[in-house]
């Protein structure tokens, strides 16, 4: 079973990434990344993190209502961290919102 889980930023200013620790890997639990989906904007880049190596760096303005999620294939295993936000290039600040499916097993 998919489950969804949702940040939404405080205002990122311009030329700035923010992260959130959005999902972890967990003992006895097999947990995987399957989806991702943002606010639609331009100037905004997803950006996706296992511990440290950038997994996603993905233009919003791709995300559209008729595609609105990013298909993943991302593992967690015991202990890894999964970071998730935003690099905003945009003339202002913004405040996005963040949606990453995942699913659990054991």
């Amino acid at each position: 079973m998919v489950k969804y889980k949702t940040y939404k930023f405080a205002a990122i200013a311009n030329n700035t990434e923010t992260l959130t620790d959005i999902l972890a890997g967990m003992s006895g639990k097999s947990r995987r990344i399957v989806s991702v989906s943002a606010s639609i904007d331009s100037d905004i880049y997803i950006r996706v993190y296992r511990d440290a190596e950038q997994i996603v760096d993905y233009a919003c303005d791709l995300i559209t209502t008729a595609a609105p999620m990013l298909g993943m294939d991302l593992p967690l295993a015991d202990g890894q961290l999964c970071k998730a936000g935003f690099y905003n290039e945009a003339a202002g600040s913004v405040t996005p919102t963040i949606t990453i499916g995942y699913e659990e097993t054991g």
